[in-house]
């Protein structure tokens, strides 16, 4: 899509409850720091893929190109999934929910450049929650995260060379 044909995508005013809950026009809530939480499920498997932010630029950018985008708070700059990994993810549907402060998106993934299986995950699983906490655990030491996913998509190491891991401590 050229410069020339870029879709301005807008989003109204919020007026009102009725507006927001049932109306038509996206009047997203952005919170203090400019952000909308977003949760990214496989559109085919339903699997939760990851959670990410996105900002207002990250949003427009995510409806107009059908790729999604988000705003990585850690690194303080927009981040196109896929960029660096050839792991795009490719929107499918776009929900909003009720007061219109979280969005869900429903996507399809393209495998790693380097070869391993689709995936989401930098880790190399497929999805970011690749992990479960107990539930009602007997004791302390019961509280131990299982793996639910045991293999890895792709191998990390591979498809990101001499970058820097994303995860801040």
């Amino acid at each position: 899509m050229s410069e020339k044909d870029k879709i301005v995508i807008p989003f109204a005013s919020r007026i009102s409850v009725k507006q927001v809950e049932e109306g038509k026009q996206l009047a997203p809530k952005f919170d203090e720091n400019g952000c909308i939480p977003c949760v990214t499920v496989h559109a085919e498997s339903k699997e939760i893929l990851m959670f990410a932010f996105m900002n207002s630029e990250a949003l427009k950018l995510s409806i107009s190109t059908g790729l999604a985008h988000y705003w990585s708070r850690s690194r303080e700059k927009l981040w196109k999934k896929g960029e660096t990994s050839g792991m795009f993810q490719n929107i499918k549907r776009i929900l909003i929910d009720d007061d219109q402060d979280c969005v869900v998106i429903e996507v399809t993934l393209n495998p790693p450049t380097t070869g391993g299986k689709e995936a989401s995950c930098h880790v190399g699983y497929r999805s970011c929650f690749y992990r479960a906490v107990p539930v009602k655990p007997e004791s302390a030491d019961d509280v131990r995260l299982e793996f639910v996913e045991e293999d890895k998509s792709f191998d990390p190491n591979n498809v990101y060379q001499g970058i820097q891991n994303p995860t801040r401590l």
